[in-house]
């Protein structure tokens, strides 16, 4: 006869309701039992529902400790992987105290663990046979034979050994907290072949259709088969389980058991672990049937929320899932105005998130969503600005109906302008600036206007993105506070900040003074070493060969103008060693642009010298010629940005730098945050 089960200290305890296709009389025999361990529960100290993954943990011996590692004999070992049943019947009728079978792996795999793996179900009716304390006995990894048989795909086997050992025992859990069914929903998922998948699938519904109540078992990451199965989309296996579950209950209501305790016994470890809510992971799989499966039985599912306080709906906005959205606002369109814990509403997080199509959905199904208001009385616009994303920006502006959001303020005074500053998107600071209806002038409760608020940097120096922020708001004419000072070298002042000093410039002013000689260094060896060298006859003796050709030209006048231009930067930035703090700034701002004019210049010449050098060979030159055009206009658009003032009166000005503003933006990839969030 079958022991009587036990469970130690480092085994989960199991799932509620057992025999879902038993006989009536095995129902009333084993329910009232799950029902006293619902009771039970309840009193249960947190040593009692201690996980085995971390028992497994404090149990581990030293690797300072030797040891010795189980075995198993030669012969018995072979027996059981070629599944030879005659010699395990008669090995146990000689070994009437069972020690020989007993032996284990150097895994703690038993023979019934062998016979399980390669699906040897007459072998494991033998080993069971008057005999079913084998199927108690566990691995390293805690799995039982239940746990091999269904991570192997061999239903017949688990069968047996349910019908052997009894079915209420397919919830056990191994060391991850995993049961035969979550084993199975693992491989069904990550099979590719369809043969596998589909002997997965049915020892899923076995499994399913014997003990429902392992459908809601949680594991150690807190997921149940059923939240599996709805995050793959398999709206048959979802359908299939929440059915069972409510076959059991109707069934057990009738019988007149109460069905808060029957929901209890389902969902008996969500009393122990962090709920997983089976309508979130439903919209996580993106799959319409499931999401339709599981809200159509039991609509109350719209008021779950997660551990953010996010509806369905409002997670559906997050995670980017515009077909869940429309169903559910069509179902259910007033949870549009239900909030999170954070006071953020689904449109909210929609705009956080940069799913502009959601965003349009909302308003379309609920023009008045636009005015709702977070915790900080912040819009949608607020919300797309401060998170940078200037395509949600962009496309609020060009909405007529929103014009009311453009110059709102939130509860600390602050507009989008001011948010998009704090936030750093330089992007969206010049969306924004761009349009004419931003008022720029506007202050926030603290008096600060957004060109206040982006000097303050987050250490000494200002990042690059800090800069191109601060310089957005400032080719745009956005001024300081009247009351805000700024710096000498009319940046604004911040408290962070140190004052700038010699510190702080001494390295850059060292490395543009070395790149300025080697450039006159190497333009006035140039200029005495001409391509093609001198003419030695007379009458134009010691004037140079190409002097006629107009590239040769071209090399002499770019050669001329980086020599002095390298000349000039040299004599500047020595100013710059005597320690004025004005002169080293003046002297800097002068020196950059005049040096990258000198660079472009010594690109030039080599690549009119290189020409003239091998004219001779067409193709070669034409190469020549078209590598250094690419590279001219690259170091061009890299130092134009540098050469640049940081603003001007003129509004022409602008429009001179957008594009090289934006490819700035692109390439250091200070807009990041654009686009919708995965």
């Amino acid at each position: 006869m079958p022991r009587k089960r036990s469970y130690s200290s480092g085994q989960a305890h199991p799932v509620g309701p057992r025999h879902l296709l038993g006989t009536d009389a095995e129902m009333e025999r084993e329910l009232p039992k799950d029902l006293e361990r619902v009771k039970k529960s309840e009193t249960e100290t947190e040593t009692e529902t201690e996980s085995p993954k971390r028992k497994l943990k404090s149990s581990k011996i030293s690797t300072d400790v030797s040891r010795r590692a189980a075995s198993m004999q030669p012969d018995l070992y072979m027996a059981a992987k070629r599944g030879d049943t005659d010699f395990i019947k008669n090995l146990k009728a000689e070994d009437m105290e069972g020690r020989v079978l007993s032996q284990k792996t150097p895994q703690l795999n038993t023979v019934l663990h062998i016979a399980a793996s390669l699906g040897h179900s007459q072998l494991v009716e033998a080993m069971l046979e008057n005999d079913s304390d084998f199927w108690e006995e566990k691995n390293c990894a805690g799995e039982s034979a239940f746990h091999v048989a269904a991570s192997c795909g061999h239903l017949s086997t688990l069968k047996k050994l349910a019908s052997v050992s009894g079915s209420e025992y397919l919830d056990i859990q191994n060391n991850e907290g995993n049961t035969p069914l979550h084993l199975a929903l693992i491989n069904k998922y990550k099979e590719v072949d369809l043969v596998l998948k589909t002997k997965y699938s049915e020892i899923a519904d076995f499994l399913v259709e014997t003990i429902p109540g392992v459908s809601y078992c949680q594991n150690e990451e807190n997921k149940s088969p059923l939240d599996m199965a709805a995050e793959a989309g398999d709206a048959e296996m979802v359908k299939l389980m929440i059915e069972k579950a409510n076959e059991f209950i109707m069934i057990m209501e009738k019988r007149g058991f109460p069905t808060d305790q029957l929901e209890k016994a389902l969902y008996l470890k969500n009393e122990i672990k962090e709920v997983k809510l089976i309508a979130h992971a439903a919209i996580t799989g993106k799959n319409i049937d499931v999401l339709d499966s599981v809200m159509s039985e039991n609509p109350h599912r719209i008021k779950d929320r997660d551990s953010k306080g996010m509806t369905p709906l409002s997670y559906a906005a997050y995670i980017g899932y515009l077909e869940g959205v429309r169903y559910l606002l069509n179902k259910f369109a007033d949870y549009i105005y239900e909030s999170d814990r954070n006071g953020f509403f689904p449109i909210h997080t929609a705009s956080r998130r940069g799913h502009i199509k959601i965003v349009q959905e909302f308003i379309q199904r609920c023009p008045d969503s636009v005015e709702l208001l977070n915790h900080q009385d912040r819009n949608i616009l607020h919300v797309a600005a401060m998170s940078g994303k200037a395509k949600v920006v962009d496309y609020m502006l060009k909405m007529p109906e929103l014009e009311m959001l453009i110059n709102e303020k939130d509860k600390d005074g602050n507009t989008s302008l001011h948010l998009a500053s704090e936030g750093r998107h330089p992007k969206v600071v010049s969306i924004l600036t761009w349009d004419k209806r931003v008022d720029l002038k506007l202050l926030n409760e603290e008096g600060k206007t957004a060109l206040d608020i982006a000097g303050k940097y987050s250490g000494k120096v200002p990042s690059f993105r800090e800069r191109l922020t601060w310089l957005a708001l400032r080719y745009a004419g956005v001024s300081h506070a009247p009351s805000t000072s700024t710096t000498k070298d009319n940046l604004p002042s911040s408290k962070p900040r140190e004052a700038p000093n010699m510190d702080n410039y001494k390295d850059r002013v060292n490395t543009l003074l070395l790149v300025a000689t080697l450039v006159a260094t190497v333009t006035f060896a140039a200029g005495f070493t001409v391509p093609g060298g001198n003419d030695d006859s007379d009458p134009h003796k010691g004037m140079a060969k190409f002097l006629r050709h107009h590239l040769f030209q071209v090399f002499i006048i770019s050669n001329t103008i980086a020599m002095y231009s390298s000349v000039t930067v040299v004599v500047a930035l020595i100013w710059a060693q005597l320690g004025d703090l004005n002169l080293v700034i003046a002297s800097l701002k002068f020196a950059v642009p005049v040096l990258g004019l000198a660079l472009i210049m010594v690109s030039s010449a080599f690549m009119t010298g290189s020409y003239l050098m091998v004219r001779g060979l067409h193709w070669l030159a034409s190469i020549v010629l078209i590598i250094g055009s690419f590279f001219l206009l690259i170091l061009t658009l890299l130092f134009f940005p540098l050469c640049l003032p940081s603003s001007s009166p003129h509004p022409i000005f602008r429009y001179i730098v957008y594009y090289p503003f934006c490819l700035l933006v692109m390439v250091t990839r200070s807009n990041t945050n654009d686009g919708e969030e995965k």
